[in-house]
């Protein structure tokens, strides 16, 4: 866990001393560029990280011939799909630039993101490797490694090429990490007699259908409606000046919600193996220590950051000041996000997939009916609002299915 924040905080310093170099209304540029490579990203990775985790974590030991095919199936996959975005990101980078982005110059931030989105997605699916084999301590220290190289880069790049620059230093860093831990993960595949081959993974091609595929497309619902929600505001008058006070603000609900992320990928694996063995009672109990503790680490951040929120958004320039009310929302929704993220991450691992998908177009629906409703007024303090609101829905939805089916 320390690790893992230990990165988080790096990232959070190298995006203060990026917006002080690139202004308001670049950082905002950068945001959105930044959730449009998510959305990429989101579909190169189809949610295979996931996968990884699952059923590696259920094979690893008792079948591991097979946990080596599932490797196999998910490596595969995901380069195929990786390639394919990367080819559309670069041919429709002009109209994705002019039409959603309203801002044409953009399109060539949007070229230099395609290595960012591979890198991350590839990441993505190494992490769930990871995850699956519990090497938790080699997670957070190729997290530490990728927060290193960014900090080192981001600003330095930043000053002399702009957004460009910016992004690049993220690529640097997601690479670094991504050829350090393929070291790393050979040497554990090793240590663990798995192998790797193409051949006959296809047997397990299953998985895909019955469990990447609704964890997609939950996904699917999610990342692409929260940028379009982004896009809405940067239509506006000013609209990346109000963008980048929300992607500052929001620079602090991420890591409040990785903390508890932490936890939950540390558990979800033990969840998985004991609703595998019908301990529906242990289940229980694991959801409501997870529950507990993730208010119990959030609690404390959540108020001192909330009284902070003036100096935190001075912190990023003075143009951020005025922002203090979007970070203050952002922070209370974190805990709240975590709590929602939680309940999804167990209904998957109870091979409820299909629900999630189901509360994630719930989820979009309030998300989107309150930001047309309120960012036309108050631009990005109405998103902040829109966020909040919607994942109180979330959370409260994914926890009583959670519980209901133990």
């Amino acid at each position: 866990i320390i690790g893992s924040a230990t990165s988080r905080i790096l990232i959070l310093i190298s995006m203060i001393l990026v917006a002080r170099v690139l202004g308001q209304t670049s950082f905002g540029e950068f945001g959105l560029i930044q959730s449009t490579l998510g959305v990429a990203g989101l579909m190169a990775g189809m949610g295979l990280g996931g996968t990884a985790t699952r059923f590696v974590a259920q094979y690893t030991v008792s079948e591991p011939v097979r946990a080596g095919k599932v490797i196999a199936l998910v490596t595969s996959t995901s380069m195929a799909t990786i390639a394919l975005v990367s080819l559309i990101l670069i041919s429709f980078s002009s109209a994705i630039a002019s039409k959603f982005l309203n801002a044409p110059h953009l399109w060539d931030s949007l070229i230099w993101g395609t290595c960012l989105m591979a890198a991350t997605a590839l990441r993505g699916l190494q992490n769930g490797v990871f995850a699956g084999f519990e090497k938790f301590d080699l997670l957070a220290k190729l997290n530490v490694v990728e927060g290193l190289v960014a900090l080192l880069t981001m600003v330095i790049l930043a000053r002399f090429y702009g957004v460009n620059g910016t992004i690049l230093g993220l690529s640097l860093g997601a690479l670094t990490a991504l050829l350090l831990g393929h070291f790393l993960l050979s040497k554990e595949l090793s240590y663990r007699g798995i192998k790797i081959k193409l051949a006959g993974c296809w047997e397990d091609r299953q998985i895909l259908t019955q469990f990447s595929l609704p964890s997609f497309l939950a996904n699917l619902v999610a990342t692409p409606v929260l940028w379009y929600a982004m896009t809405l505001v940067a239509k506006l008058d000013h609209g990346y000046e109000e963008l980048g006070l929300y992607n500052a603000a929001y620079q602090w609900h991420g890591p409040m919600v990785f903390i508890p992320m932490i936890l939950m990928s540390v558990s979800i694996p033990i969840l998985v193996q004991e609703w595998e063995a019908k301990r529906t009672k242990q289940v229980r109990k694991i959801m409501l220590l997870l529950c507990s503790v993730t208010f119990g680490v959030s609690l404390p951040f959540v108020i001192t950051i909330s009284f902070s929120s003036h100096f935190i958004m001075d912190l990023y320039g003075p143009t951020f000041t005025d922002g203090w009310l979007i970070l203050v929302l952002l922070i209370i929704t974190a805990p709240i996000h975590a709590l929602a993220k939680l309940g999804q991450a167990a209904l998957l691992g109870m091979n409820q997939a299909w629900r999630v998908l189901g509360l994630n177009v719930i989820w979009a629906i309030i998300l989107l009916a309150f930001t047309i409703y309120l960012v036309p007024s108050i631009g990005a303090l109405g998103l902040a609002t829109a966020f909040l609101s919607a994942y109180c829905a979330l959370s409260l939805l994914s926890l009583s299915l959670v519980f209901f089916s133990t």
